[in-house]
């Protein structure tokens, strides 16, 4: 199907929104655990990268606040919770 959206391509009813791409899903399974760890319970903000955590808290209004003191727009982020163990 010619009209058919391709992995890791930008929807074409939202052609603004980035599409995370490969290299984050990579990123993030190598973080170390351990760090990994010290956010077990919380909320976190991922680089788009996926190669650092910018920000957590206890929810994610917390996280979203502590973005925009940095100065990082929380829509060019990806949220997560992180379970405890």
């Amino acid at each position: 199907m010619a009209n058919q959206r391709q992995p890791n391509q930008p929807s074409m009813h939202h052609p603004d929104v980035p599409w995370l791409g490969r290299q984050h899903f990579e990123n993030r399974d190598n973080f170390p655990l351990d760090e990994l760890a010290k956010h077990a319970g919380l909320h976190i903000a991922w680089s788009w990268d996926g190669s650092r955590i910018l920000a957590s808290g206890a929810d994610e209004e917390e996280v979203r606040n502590k973005l925009r003191a940095a100065g990082i727009d929380p829509q060019r982020v990806v949220f997560e919770y992180i379970d405890n163990p």
